[in-house]
C-alpha cells in the first residue's frame, strides 16, 4: 500500500498526471482519425464499409475516378436515384444515348404494340367481360339456390325410400326366418347349416316365385296386345248427314223389313 502511494506521488510530482477536467477536454478534441477508429471498434458486424453503408442506407464516399469508370451506368443511375445530387455523380453522364433511345423504342413496340386508345378500350372489354362472367355466375346461383328446396326433397325423398327398402327387406327376412323355424323347429340355432341351407332356398324359391309372377304379367300384357292387334274394336262411320251407317237417328229399327 505504501508503495502505490509512494508512486503516486512521484508521477504527481513529475508532471505526468493531468487533471479530470483536461482528460475530459481532451476527449472533446479528438481528431477525425480517432473518430473513425472509435466508429470501427463500434462496428461489431466486420462488414465492409460499402456494405455497412448499404444496408443502413447510409449516403457512401465520393466514387473515385477509377471506380466511376468501374461502375456501370446502371449502378450510377440507382446510386443517383437514391442519394441525388449528394452522390457526387455527374447527372450529364446518366441521360440515355440515342442507341439506348431507338432500343427501348423498338422494345416498346414489341412489348407494347397497341396505342393508349386500344389500350383501354381492350382494358374496358376485358372489365365487362368479368362483369358479364361475374353476372352469369350470380344468376346461376341464384337458380340453385331456388331449386335448394327441391333438391332437399328429393333427398329426402330418396333417403325414406331406400329406409322403406330396407325395412321391407327386414320383414320379408324375418318373415323367411319364421317359416324355417317351423319347419326345422324354434330351438335351431341360426347359425346351423341346416338353417342356413333351408333359408337360402327359401330365398331361391321366393326368387323364383317372383320371377314367374313378373313372366305371367309379361305375357298377360303380350297376348293382350296381340287381341288387340287381331280384333281391333269397330268405329262406327258417319255419313254426310251426321248418321251412323248403323241407322243411328231414323226412325227404322234393325231387323225390320224395308219397304
Amino acid at each position: 500500500m505504501a508503495l502505490y502511494r509512494w508512486l503516486g506521488r512521484r508521477w504527481t510530482a513529475l508532471g505526468l498526471a493531468r487533471p479530470y477536467c483536461q482528460s475530459v477536454n481532451a476527449g472533446i478534441d479528438e481528431t477525425p482519425e480517432e473518430e473513425d477508429l472509435i466508429e470501427q471498434k463500434r462496428n461489431k458486424s466486420r462488414l465492409r464499409a460499402h456494405h455497412y453503408n448499404s444496408i443502413h442506407h447510409q449516403l457512401p464516399e465520393n466514387l473515385s475516378e477509377d471506380e466511376e469508370f468501374a461502375m456501370s451506368l446502371r449502378a450510377q443511375r440507382k446510386r443517383y436515384g437514391e442519394f441525388g445530387a449528394a452522390s457526387g455523380i455527374n447527372l450529364a453522364k446518366l441521360w440515355p444515348s440515342k442507341e439506348e433511345l431507338e432500343l427501348e423504342k423498338e422494345w416498346e413496340k414489341v412489348a407494347r404494340p397497341h396505342s393508349v386508345q386500344e389500350m383501354i378500350s381492350i382494358a374496358k372489354k376485358a372489365k365487362e367481360d368479368e362483369e358479364r362472367a361475374i353476372q352469369k355466375r350470380q344468376e346461376e346461383l341464384m337458380q340453385k339456390v331456388a331449386k335448394l328446396e327441391g333438391w332437399k326433397k328429393e333427398v329426402r325423398d330418396r333417403i325414406m325410400k331406400q329406409e322403406l327398402e330396407a325395412q321391407i327387406a327386414k320383414e320379408k327376412k324375418e318373415k323367411l326366418i319364421e317359416e324355417v323355424r317351423q319347419i326345422l323347429g324354434f330351438q335351431i340355432d341360426p347359425k346351423d347349416e341346416r338353417f342356413k341351407e333351408a333359408l337360402l332356398q327359401k330365398e331361391k324359391e321366393e326368387k323364383k316365385a317372383k320371377k314367374e309372377a313378373k313372366k305371367l304379367a309379361r305375357q298377360k300384357r303380350m297376348i293382350e296386345r296381340l287381341r288387340q292387334e287381331t280384333y281391333p274394336s269397330p268405329t262406327p262411320v258417319k255419313d254426310a248427314s251426321g248418321q251412323s251407317e248403323t241407322g243411328e237417328g231414323s226412325s227404322i229399327s234393325p231387323g225390320s223389313p224395308i219397304v
